[in-house]
């Protein structure tokens, strides 16, 4: 039915709409995305702009639990990969790097980059705060970058205007890809002038 209506796949600018989960009517899950029941190349489910579910071939959504979602396939091999990869970098900030003009170990220079995260549903914002939060304590020099248009600030009491941690909070106020290419040109010009970063 979506690919006969192609109104659902893009909005009236012609923008495409996966990322989309106000109003939208996906009925089709990201499913088999990790691991399709048959063998199926990874980048056919991502051919064009619009991804497709690599198992049933309709419109793939985002793969976010969403209100009344009664479809849900939840992926435990995806949580067990974050909290691998959470780990994995935990370990790399605890041994910190080895400054190759001194030979001493220094602090992991690191950051958590946060783009367009509400509070509707506050799971990503509470993530990133509690990430931040526990590099901070193995040892990393740790910022959590916050970009968000109308709410950049901390949330929990470390992070909150006053909070234990609020010195470790950049927050931007602006949309996620233009704040991106400020924050990109920033970087490069920097890297330009020879400055650190």
């Amino acid at each position: 039915e979506e690919e006969s209506r192609p109104e659902l796949m893009q909005d009236e600018e012609g923008r495409p709409r996966i990322g989309n989960v106000r109003g939208m009517r996906r009925t089709n899950t990201l499913r088999y995305m990790p691991y399709p029941r048959k063998a199926v190349a990874p980048e056919v489910g991502f051919e064009k702009n619009h991804p497709r579910c690599r198992g049933c071939g309709g419109p793939a959504r985002p793969a976010i639990l969403m209100f009344g979602d009664f479809t849900w396939e939840d992926m435990e091999p995806q949580h067990e990969r974050w909290e691998d990869w959470v780990e994995a970098v935990r370990h790399v900030v605890q041994l910190g790097v080895q400054d190759a003009a001194t030979g001493q170990v220094r602090p992991v220079r690191m950051a958590v980059l946060e783009v367009g995260a509400g509070d509707n549903v506050p799971t990503v914002r509470y993530s990133s705060e509690t990430c931040c939060r526990i590099m901070h304590l193995e040892g990393a020099d740790v910022r959590l970058i916050r970009v968000n248009p109308e709410l950049p600030l901390g949330d929990s009491m470390f992070f909150e205007p006053g909070g234990l941690l609020e010195d470790r909070l950049i927050s931007i106020l602006g949309r996620g890809l233009e704040s991106l290419r400020r924050i990109d040109g920033s970087l490069q010009a920097q890297a330009n002038s020879g400055s650190p970063t």
